[in-house]
């Protein structure tokens, strides 16, 4: 029988459980994650990883498919061995899920087979036809829903293995007008003085300052997204932001037909000591993963961020830029799904973007004055998001939680008056890129540094 009514058997009970799980995957998991399932990668169907359901914990999970895939090996004998016991997985099934078993010989040395054995099971097992008023398949909006839930999980692990006892705090919150988020902060560490990594799911009737920004006289809507903004303590390793967003609009408060919908988003980098192949890295991994999708987006969405994290008031870039894209709609040339594919892989190259530049740097040593550097930029990026960022001002303006909107600001900032770097310093040199932006994958083409 179906466990559909009853939230496909989530036991919240396993929540702290699987989070430790999930950090300490496997290298057989992770590829099957990285490789297979993440985004939708599987024939469209969006996988959970760690999911609890009733009193175990499956290695990944299909909502839609009711399929849990299991990865058998040395970690699962010894201290997950109840994954092997075939009269759990028979009360599995008997609820109305699928298990499909894989060792981690099969997916390290053997993954197109696998591939194969999944997809030939999803074949032939499509999804029970839906009852009358059911969408055939998830939608968009719940499909980047799932996904911000898991790039959170993803990002959070990774980033907690660069400390040594700092970790996020979990902080869920509800909107008044619908919907709430799931925050996640950390302070104090010995890499990352603060930072944060949010996710949010918003609905409701739209604000009157949002009516007449989009020119109508009333309005529903649902808008979810991750923003993320990380501000490491060693003044060698850069702050990074990155935020990846998808809007729904409605005409009444059914909220069944929608009328409009795009994605945002981008990522980009706020060096305070610049290594010219940290920037050329960091923009190679965002470009590569644009080319997927179109050889036309990495220059114009480039060109975008750097015309879009500008403080003009101050004639300079916040950072060496990156990526940034808003409002980007379905087309004749490009779909709504397009766009969901193109937004979720550059979502999912974040940390190939950044961890290496983190490896490289968070060991560098500095000096007081280079911290006191630090704090000088950080008050430009300060000014950037109070005077400028459209996503602070959307939230502060649309109910959203106050704390988590701001969490992107740095603890520790400073404001000199009429502060100038000396000439021919590292200082100097990171004030001249900021003034002057340049194409870093030409530059490391041209350098030899690419890659």
């Amino acid at each position: 029988m179906s466990v559909e009514n009853n939230n496909y058997g989530y036991n919240k009970n396993l929540k702290e459980l699987a989070r430790k799980l999930r950090k300490d995957s496997t290298k057989a998991e992770v590829r099957l994650w990285a490789e297979l399932l993440r985004a939708g990668n599987m024939l469209g169907y969006n996988f959970l990883r760690q999911r609890p359901v009733l009193s175990y914990i499956a290695d990944f999970m299909c909502k839609e498919l009711q399929l849990i895939i299991e990865v058998d090996g040395y970690t699962h004998e010894k201290e997950r061995k109840w994954y092997k016991d075939l009269d759990r997985q028979k009360e599995l099934e008997e609820k109305g899920f699928t298990v499909l078993r894989f060792t981690d010989d099969e997916i390290m040395n053997d993954l197109k087979n696998v591939e194969r054995s999944i997809k030939k099971w999803i074949e032939d097992h499509p999804p029970a036809p839906p009852s009358k008023g059911d969408s055939k398949e998830p939608s968009i909006k719940e499909r980047f829903e799932s996904y911000i839930q898991n790039l959170q999980d993803e990002i959070c692990d990774k980033l907690e293995e660069y400390e040594q006892g700092a970790r996020f705090r979990h902080d869920d919150w509800n909107r008044e007008g619908g919907g709430g988020g799931h925050s996640r902060v950390i302070e104090k560490g010995s890499v990352f003085e603060k930072g944060g990594v949010n996710i949010s799911a918003v609905h409701g009737e739209l604000p009157a300052v949002i009516r007449k920004r989009f020119d109508v006289e009333q309005g529903w809507f649902w808008a979810g997204g991750i923003s993320l903004v990380l501000h490491p303590l060693n003044p060698m390793v850069p702050t990074v932001h990155a935020n990846f967003r998808y809007f729904e609009l409605y005409d009444d408060a059914s909220m069944n037909e929608v009328r409009d919908c795009w994605f945002g988003g981008g990522a980009d980098l706020t060096p305070y000591y610049l290594w010219d192949e940290d920037a050329v890295h960091f923009h190679s991994v965002l470009k590569a993963a644009c080319d997927e999708h179109g050889s036309d987006l990495y220059p114009k969405f480039k060109k975008e961020c750097d015309d879009y994290f500008y403080n003009e008031h101050r004639s300079e870039g916040r950072g060496v830029g990156g990526l940034f894209f808003d409002y980007l709609r379905p087309t004749e040339e490009r779909s709504a799904e397009d766009w969901y594919r193109f937004t979720t892989e550059v979502g999912s190259a974040f940390l190939e973007s950044y961890s290496p530049i983190v490896d490289r740097r968070k060991d560098e040593s500095y000096t007081e004055e280079q911290r006191y550097f630090q704090e000088i930029r950080r008050g430009r990026y300060v000014e950037f998001n109070l005077i400028h960022d459209r996503g602070t001002l959307f939230g502060l303006k649309t109910g959203g939680r106050t704390e988590s909107i701001l969490m992107s600001l740095p603890p520790r900032v400073r404001w000199d008056y009429d502060f100038i770097p000396e000439e021919d310093s590292r200082e100097a040199y990171l004030i001249d890129r900021l003034e002057n932006p340049i194409d870093w994958i030409e530059y490391g083409e041209k350098e030899n540094i690419l890659n």
